[in-house]
């Protein structure tokens, strides 16, 4: 059955463009894969994070990724589980980043959902492969524990690290709300404080100190321009799905503004944009078609939002020379637009239309093709996935970075939700579902130097690296040398891999170059080219710049400081630059529990020679006579810089006997794991017992978590005991009521009964409701499954997201539609609706119509039809909704359209 299931609702086969081959590596392990990166050392690591919390990693083995033996099952490997992690909805782990400086420091971050009400930042140090100091960068960062909830992460050109968070569904932080994080990108320093120069920094005032942009809907994804580091945002829409190319300050409009941005320097406007789900058609006036010299000018009877780089359909224009596809040259206004037509004389006509091109209706990961594997045509071109329509697209550049052409590149790939260029030269993507890594490459490359990561970013004081390898097996050995070209600057070099060699065995493993950047006292990036020259091949040309972080700042040891009750704990402070004089700095409880001081080091003095060298801070507890913990907060502040905050927690010492917090689980179904963690205040540390229970439940004495599998249905009671050794201990005794596994319920929220539908972005989806949890909901119109949702959540979709049912191949008139949910047992619950397909009323169609065209041989072909105006029937004139409530079923599903994780 679970084979059938899988194939029902495996992804179309992945079709890559001529001249390029596309192949698929799967693993379970990668399923609900929410977004990758490759390590930027050159070890050739993918990290892959998913929606549970997991990191796994997927290593290049003789440049291909690592499988088992025969079969294209890949190795993977865990690199971190994150500890906590919320899981509902867009909700999880849902960003990953390196550090600028990952070859020294080894940092890797992540963005994770850890609560309905919080997300977070959190860095882990790459050590031998594991994620390990789990570190918390940024917290307290909005969400509603629903969707919008962003996930886009990474460091920028100025070192900084940038991160971006949608609108949580409900429209927070948009339009001039500059309190919030969400609805922006924002924008801090390494250590997770503000940045100094962010833009809508008021101090004590009202703004949120880390906003850099706004006015984003769900940014789900960014990435850095490697030529220029320019911040190329990918914005999931409501009617337009949009690109924007983002600064300090830039507002993008949302919630006042889609593709519509007016032209004001207050907004920006997309660089890509598409109609969500479908396309757009524009009329032209009546003498809206002029061509001269070369250059034919559209004018439209209307706003356009047309952008350059377009790919139009042109029809019905009196003269049809002006006809056909044609490309958007430049937009000289919101009525008008010109495309190049060199070879045709000058002419005017004017009628017709202008269409779009349909790429889809949720835009997801991109990238920019940062490698030499491709041909010359497309290095630096921007590509982009669409998780409903699973297409790719690539944008091309003009020289001056103006977007030149927008075209779909390839199809079939399934859930598509980011994408990455390998140190192979290879663009991978992955999806949501199915655990299905692909890697595209050309068919015939030809032989030359595949030099990935041709614009490394390098901090002072550190490195950076990219990598070298050849096209094809060569012949004998091929000798590779790297060098500083001439007039670059020499703070930048080569601080291994000068000299590669690749043999006929070892050709396509890349191999690493390191480049070093030393500390200069200016504040200007040091740019500088490394030529990758081989006899006989055409050399690859590298542009390295440095990262100058010359923004001054408080640098603590530790943010959280844990002090005994009667005790002292200390933490260090030093400052991130040489000072030009000396610097002040002030150390002082602003807020919190009394009893915590700070005991030495509340005044401390840097000097240029000892500023980069810690001075200690002691923090004293007094003894009190509660039992409770007390927080304080240390505020460490200098005149000219940003204040830190150290969180003091005492720790107290009187015997505490055990209380037990939490509240029992007092259901379980046969077959299902049962667990129920006893959570329990104590001092010492209490210890856990079961008095009464039936075999086969365990309790794990130090955890207090209960574990058992019910096998009959029946009350079974159950005594916990907790103790420390300290006054009485605690008891907690309650009934389990095991019940036998129930059926689920099927919820079919949409399509109702008697609703008309039509197009080819229809709704159909619904909840299962079960006592354990559903694994799979099925679709069915006129008894035939068109559609299987795998899933572990209980929201199923048709298509496997909001709007993807496509009526357009059933006959006009009445149909059935079926939902049917099963749980992890096989039980199964239906729900059916009758609707009334196409554009005219059922009513007026014969009394046949609908039982034949549209459906598949061997079924009975539609259903009968019900009465109009009757529960179920279909008055197409009297919509069965008023329509009010029709317009808000319709704004909610533009609000839930779009794909899980995401």
């Amino acid at each position: 059955m679970l084979l059938g299931v899988l194939g029902l609702s495996s992804p179309a086969v992945a079709a890559a463009p001529s001249g390029f081959v596309e192949a698929p590596f799967t693993s379970n392990s990668l399923t609900q894969a929410t977004g990758m990166a490759w390590a930027p050392d050159g070890s050739g690591r993918l990290f892959i994070i998913r929606k549970s919390g997991e990191v796994r990693v997927v290593s290049l083995k003789d440049g291909q990724p690592e499988t088992q033996p025969g079969n294209t099952t890949l190795v993977t490997r865990v690199f971190a589980t994150e500890p906590s992690v919320y899981t509902n909805s867009e909700c999880g782990l849902i960003g990953i980043a390196f550090d600028p400086n990952y070859v020294v420091n080894r940092y890797v971050y992540f963005f994770v959902t850890v609560s309905a009400t919080e997300q977070q930042i959190v860095r882990y140090t790459d050590a031998n492969g594991v994620g390990a100091a789990r570190t918390v960068v940024v917290n307290r960062l909005p969400t509603r524990g629903q969707n919008h909830d962003g996930g886009a992460l990474g460091f920028g050109p100025d070192g900084k690290l940038y991160w971006a968070i949608g609108d949580l569904g409900n429209g927070t932080g948009v339009n001039a709300d500059l309190t919030s994080m969400a609805s922006k990108v924002s924008r801090a320093n390494l250590d997770g404080t503000p940045a100094n120069d962010n833009p809508f920094n008021d101090g004590v005032g009202p703004n949120n100190e880390y906003v850099w942009a706004r006015g984003l809907r769900n940014p789900f994804t960014f990435t850095f321009q490697p030529a220029t580091g320019r911040l190329w945002v990918n914005s999931v829409g409501t009617g337009y799905e949009q690109v924007f190319v983002v600064n300090a300050r830039s507002h993008a409009g949302y919630s006042d503004y889609e593709n519509n941005q007016p032209a004001s320097n207050d907004f920006i406007t997309p660089v890509v944009k598409y109609r969500t789900n479908g396309v757009d058609t524009r009329n032209l006036t009546s003498g809206g078609a002029v061509r001269a010299g070369g250059v034919a000018t559209f004018t439209t009877t209307g706003n356009h939002g047309i952008r350059k780089g377009e790919l139009l359909t042109l029809a019905g224009v009196g003269d049809a020379s002006f006809n056909g596809p044609l490309r958007v040259a430049s937009v000289p206004s919101n009525t008008t637009f010109t495309v190049a037509q060199p070879s045709l004389p000058d002419a005017a006509s004017g009628g017709g239309t202008a269409t779009t091109q349909r790429l889809g209706g949720s835009i997801t990961g991109g990238t920019f093709y940062d490698s030499t594997l491709f041909g010359a045509e497309y290095h630096h071109n921007f590509f982009f996935g669409d998780y409903n329509s699973g297409q790719l697209t690539r944008v091309t550049l003009e020289q001056d970075n103006s977007v030149a052409t927008v075209d779909e590149w390839a199809t079939g790939f399934s859930s598509q939700v980011d994408m990455a260029v390998g140190p192979d030269g290879a663009l991978y993507t992955i999806g949501v579902t199915g655990g299905t890594l692909r890697r595209i490459t050309p068919a015939a490359p030809g032989q030359k130097l595949v030099v990935s990561g041709l614009y490394p970013r390098v901090e002072e004081g550190g490195r950076a690296a990219f990598t070298v390898r050849l096209a094809e097996a060569p012949a004998s050995d091929v000798s590779v040398q790297v060098s500083r070209a001439l007039g670059g600057s020499e703070d930048l070099s080569v601080v291994s891999g000068a000299a590669l060699t690749f043999t006929a065995a070892h050709w396509n493993v890349p191999q690493v170059v390191t480049l070093g950047a030393a500390v200069d006292e200016d504040a200007v990036p040091d740019v500088a080219t490394f030529m990758v020259v081989a006899d006989g091949l055409q050399e690859v040309a590298v542009v390295a710049t440095t990262i100058d972080n010359n923004s001054p700042r408080l640098v603590l040891s530790a943010s959280q400081v844990a002090v005994v009750e009667g005790g002292t704990a200390t933490f260090g402070v030093s400052l991130s630059q040489r000072p030009a004089s000396n610097v002040t700095v002030d150390v002082t409880r602003t807020r919190g529990d009394e009893d915590i001081t700070v005991a030495a080091g509340a005044t401390l003095t840097f000097s240029a020679s000892d500023w980069n060298t810690p001075k200690e801070v002691t923090l004293a507890a007094a003894r009190d006579a509660d039992n409770e913990d007390g927080t304080a907060i240390i505020t460490v502040s200098a005149p000219g810089l940003d204040a830190r905050e150290v969180e003091a927690t005492e720790q107290d010492t009187d015997p505490l006997p055990p209380v037990i917090l939490s509240a029992p689980v007092t259901t379980a179904v046969v077959g299902n794991p049962y667990r129920y963690e006893v959570q329990t205040r104590a001092r010492p540390a209490a210890t856990h017992a079961l008095m009464t229970a039936v075999p086969g439940m365990n309790i794990d004495a130090t955890t207090g978590v209960i574990t058992w599998e019910p096998t009959e249905v029946g009350a079974v009671e159950v005594t916990v005991r907790v103790s420390n050794g300290t006054g009485l201990d605690a008891e907690q005794s309650f009934v389990i009521t095991v019940s036998a596994d129930a059926p689920p319920t099927a919820i079919l929220t949409r399509p109702e009964d008697g609703e008309p539908v039509s197009g080819a972005s229809a709704e159909f989806y619904g909840d299962c409701v079960d006592d354990v949890g559903c694994t799979h909901a099925e679709f069915y119109v006129d008894d035939v499954l068109r559609y299987t949702d795998v899933q572990s959540g209980n929201h199923f979709h048709f298509g496997g997201e909001h709007n993807r049912w496509d009526t357009t191949e059933l006959s006009q008139g009445w149909h059935r539609v079926r939902f049917v949910v099963v749980d992890t047992t096989g039980q199964v619950g239906s729900a059916e609706a009758t609707v009334c397909v196409g554009d005219v009323p059922c009513e007026s169609l014969p009394a046949d119509a609908g039982t034949d065209a549209g459906t598949d041989a061997g079924t009975d072909g539609g259903a009968q039809p019900p009465p109009p105006n009757e529960p179920g029937g279909c008055d197409c004139n009297a919509m069965p909704l008023a329509p009010v409530a029709w317009g808000a079923l319709a704004w909610l599903a533009l609000q839930r359209r779009r794909p899980r994780g995401r």
